[in-house]
């Protein structure tokens, strides 16, 4: 078992001072907040330059593992790749030097402490957490001012940049409803701050800001990107479902539409009674679950242990529990059959192992003795299958 001081409460660890309660009533998705906690070494269990340093040297680094920015002069990608879409590592290396940003998008997925970190923010923000790393030499700035289309929290792991806030040209974007320069402008700073090592920012998707590296240290911060699902994403699901019910709701636009002389007002009230009738139809439950249950399904589980542990005697008095931060939900299946949903997909049970499916997924310790109606043998393969698949591992004190 790990014991990361972010374990079992990974949003105090990254914003200490404020309330879960708090955080979700007043800032969330709404305004900034910066999190000052006088502590350099907060986050340095995360990452460090040299960590950054070894996955340039000695990874595999595909193509879009890595990349690079600066805003002045601006840089591309052909600048550190070669011609097959390689990452030079060298030229990666020497535009360093020069002032660019190295970029690590997605780290989290090729490193364990990260993703680590990222299923136990899962845990409480129930939406997909990514990481993206940024290492800026001293005195350089990576990118002019814009805005994400999705909340962030910067982790500031050492040196500091100087932030600045603007406005709010668009209220929580859409994704992939991108900043364009063109488009809009940035206005007046509205918030001005230098986070130090330790530190912590919440920027709300929409909110125009930039960063500059300052004093004579490079500056390492985590970037942590909210993936969520909308209540768009939900009325969409809802109206798919009731389509598959209702066949007026798939009847093609009426021949001639887009005629000049068509008379929009057979159409508009057809419209409106299929309003109504979604309204009628729509059923929240059952899209609200399947939207817990994709959610679920989708996460990056965590298999550490399995295959080292797989010869290891299960006794009678061997102890195990839930790990860490997992998702897993426990639905019926047919014919009385159980299921834990959990990432990576379903495991299936037979329902005479509900009592030890139960105690495995309540958090507290549990063995063998707890699958009452099974015979030690079936006990035993459940709660292997239960290591297979990263729902448990062995309790610390067994």
């Amino acid at each position: 078992m790990s014991s990361y001081p972010w374990e079992h409460d990974a949003f105090k660890h990254m914003l200490e001072g404020v309330t879960r309660q708090h955080f979700f009533e007043e800032f969330h998705e709404n305004k900034s907040l910066h999190s000052l906690h006088d502590d350099p070494k907060r986050y340095s269990d995360l990452l460090s330059i040299d960590r950054i340093d070894e996955v340039i040297a000695n990874s595999e680094l595909p193509p879009e593992a890595l990349r690079m920015a600066r805003s002045e002069p601006s840089i591309t990608r052909s600048n550190y790749t070669f011609s097959n879409g390689n990452i030079d590592r060298g030229a990666v290396v020497r535009h360093y030097q020069q002032g660019a940003t190295i970029i690590l998008p997605q780290l989290h997925l090729a490193d364990e402490v990260l993703a680590h970190f990222c299923r136990a923010l899962e845990k409480i923000f129930s939406t997909h957490v990514q990481t993206n790393i940024y290492l800026t030499p001293p005195n350089n700035k990576g990118f002019d001012t814009h805005y994400d289309d999705h909340d962030v929290f910067v982790m500031q792991i050492s040196g500091k940049k100087n932030w600045k806030l603007y406005r709010k040209p668009i209220e929580n974007p859409y994704r992939g409803e991108n900043f364009k320069p063109n488009v809009h402008e940035a206005g007046e700073v509205i918030e001005e701050f230098v986070l130090n090592a330790g530190d912590c920012v919440y920027i709300p998707r929409g909110l125009m800001h930039d960063a500059s590296t300052i004093g004579d240290e490079a500056s390492l911060h985590v970037t942590v990107g909210m993936i969520v699902k909308s209540w768009a994403d939900l009325m969409l699901e809802a109206l798919s479902e009731v389509a598959l019910r209702k066949p007026e709701f798939r009847r093609s636009l009426p021949p001639g539409f887009a005629e000049e002389d068509y008379d929009i007002e057979q159409s508009r009230e057809y419209f409106n009674r299929l309003v109504d009738d979604f309204k009628a139809e729509a059923n929240f439950d059952e899209v609200f679950e399947l939207f817990v249950d994709q959610f679920v399904r989708t996460r990056g589980p965590d298999f550490r242990g399995g295959v080292s542990s797989a010869q290891t005697e299960i006794k009678s008095e061997s102890r195990f529990q839930r790990r860490s931060n997992s998702q897993a939900l426990l639905r019926s299946g047919e014919d009385s059959d159980l299921i834990i949903v959990c990432g990576g997909g379903d495991v299936h049970f037979d329902g005479t192992a509900l009592d030890g499916v139960e105690a495995a997924l309540s958090g507290n310790p549990f063995g063998v003795g707890d699958f009452s109606s099974l015979e030690e043998a079936d006990a035993v393969e459940c709660i292997k299958k239960l290591l297979a698949f990263g729902v448990i591992e062995k309790n610390s004190s067994s």
